[in-house]
């Protein structure tokens, strides 16, 4: 790697790329309703009847729901799921 490559055409020092692989790593890990019902081996319609009784939170962002993996985690070790 050349020492120019994270600098600007000015010879300053480029933030955002210095600090994009930071950002990454620091934003907590979020599934899908796809994901999550996968993760948890549940179907969706169980997945959604789970959010809506408040057992698991989640987000409602656009068309689908977003969990962050700590709560699924907490779901899980709550011993809430039922017996397949």
């Amino acid at each position: 790697m050349n020492v120019d490559d994270d600098k600007t055409g000015s010879g300053r020092v480029d933030r955002s790329r210095r600090n994009h692989h930071a950002a990454i790593s620091t934003l907590p890990p979020v599934f899908n309703t796809s994901e999550a019902c996968h993760y948890l081996r549940i179907s969706r319609p169980t997945f959604l009847k789970l959010i809506a009784t408040g057992k698991i939170r989640a987000q409602k962002l656009g068309k689908g729901w977003k969990v962050r993996d700590t709560e699924l985690e907490r779901f899980l070790l709550a011993g809430e799921a039922s017996p397949q």
